[in-house]
């Protein structure tokens, strides 16, 4: 299983020095950012080495293309599990998320999942098909021909090399081949196959996809850390870009995608983090990717099917209450939805530590918002106790002062919590290791 970086933030000149105090805060507190000019201690802790400034005009990229870049996966099929023994709540829960690609796998024969799956593309979701082994062209054009308006994507094989096949190499290569000439006969893209190891990817070589695929959990560290394990020619253990990079031995330089990630939130469970933590890096996790040139993430799961150590990776629990992380995905997509965003720029400088992380996105023409969070770790998940995090004090500069801002964080519950900023061109925050939304509207 598998992880990414960050991005570098545009910057016009500025002398600012941010003086550096001490105050903290408990690793699983969600202390709102704010306008107070107060100074605080950094936690350095896992800042990854890498630019982060550039002095220059920031290119926003529109938000409607990151929302578009979130999903989540799904088992519809699963009967005995709230999946299959609730579609109408699941349906429900999909809409109020407001995620608009799923990952679920094929079902041959199972015409009532064709009927949901075609409902689901009336409404603007679209699925991401896992072929199972052994499936045939034939079984494939049957559940293509009751899925086609549903269908965006098909995918190689999951996790092949954990089935107990002697031969899974060349099973593996072989299904991909049938796979690609029936996705390219569809005129979809077809995503590789996932693996779960280094070695794995190296075995099975190069095979036909328009994109990549990598399960990057990350055993309760933070999203964006430099890794745990050894270091060889891919990176270091557990980062981002190490998955990444062993990803590309099976699929070169196509697109990446992440089609699993995500945090467990069972105490007792294997790196399991808090609900609230996991709050902070699922958040942190879409744009840290999205940050890295990931063009889709798929969170896993929707539901939480009990038991296990998978069991508690739902966005919501077993009996489809939603819990924090739900509540603040949908806040955060929904901020986002907006349908006339495109690529715009902004001129700006942000001052901060080393720490501090930023996604710049444009949604209406003159209006944008920033995301900032520090990117630390939060939980330590071989002990098993929390980190504790201090806000951090950053600074902005516009060359005129906007017409208005306001800044957005999320509470204990994953509510948005929405306070205004007065304008200026120069404007003191304090942000922690949860995700703020500092919306600036120029005109």
């Amino acid at each position: 299983m598998s992880a990414t970086p960050r991005s570098t933030v545009g910057l016009i000149s500025l002398s600012l020095v941010l003086l550096v105090a001490g105050c903290s805060s408990g690793g699983n507190s969600f202390p709102s950012a704010s306008t107070s000019a107060s100074t605080s201690q950094s936690n350095a802790a896992a800042a990854l080495s890498l630019p982060r400034h550039a002095f220059t005009s920031q290119a926003a990229s529109a938000a409607s293309a990151f929302v578009d870049s979130v999903g989540v996966n799904v088992h519809n099929g699963y009967y005995g599990t709230p999946y299959g023994d609730k579609p109408a709540r699941i349906t429900a829960l999909v809409a109020q998320l407001g995620v608009h690609h799923l990952r679920d796998g094929t079902y041959p024969g199972q015409t009532n999942l064709c009927t949901l799956d075609q409902a689901y593309a009336a409404s603007g979701v679209y699925f991401d098909y896992i072929v199972s082994p052994a499936e045939t062209d034939s079984q494939l054009s049957s559940w293509q021909s009751c899925t086609a308006p549903a269908a965006q994507t098909y995918e190689g094989y999951n996790e092949y090399d954990l089935s107990g096949d002697p031969n899974w190499v060349t099973v593996l290569q072989a299904a991909q081949q049938q796979i690609y000439a029936f996705g390219s006969g569809l005129g979809l893209p077809v995503v590789g196959p996932s693996l779960t190891t280094e070695a794995a990817y190296g075995e099975v070589g190069s095979v036909p996809a328009n994109t990549g695929n990598m399960h990057d959990y990350l055993s309760g560290h933070n999203p964006g850390s430099p890794g745990w394990g050894g270091t060889d020619q891919f990176g270091v253990y557990g980062s981002l870009a190490y998955f990444i990079a062993i990803a590309r031995q099976t699929t070169g330089q196509a697109p990446m995608w992440s089609t699993e990630t995500g945090y467990g939130d069972a105490p007792g469970s294997l790196w399991y983090v808090p609900v609230q933590t996991k709050v902070h890096y699922e958040l942190r996790t879409l744009f840290d990717q999205w940050n890295l040139g990931v063009p889709r993430t798929y969170l896993y799961e929707l539901v939480d099917q009990g038991g296990g150590d998978f069991g508690s990776y739902g966005l919501v629990d077993a009996g489809t209450q939603p819990k924090p992380i739900f509540h603040a995905l949908a806040a955060l997509l929904a901020r986002l939805s907006v349908k006339n965003s495109a690529p715009a720029s902004l001129d700006y400088a942000l001052t901060a530590g080393s720490t501090v992380d930023s996604t710049l996105l444009a949604t209406r023409p003159g209006s944008f918002v920033l995301a900032l969070w520090e990117e630390v770790p939060e939980w330590d998940p071989t002990t098993s106790q929390a980190i504790a995090v201090s806000p951090v004090p950053v600074n902005l500069a516009f060359p005129a002062a906007p017409r208005s801002m306001s800044v957005t964080t999320f509470a204990l519950t994953g509510k948005p919590v929405t306070s205004a900023i007065t304008p200026s061109t120069s404007v003191s925050l304090q942000v922690d290791g949860g995700v703020s939304l500092i919306d600036i509207t120029l005109r």
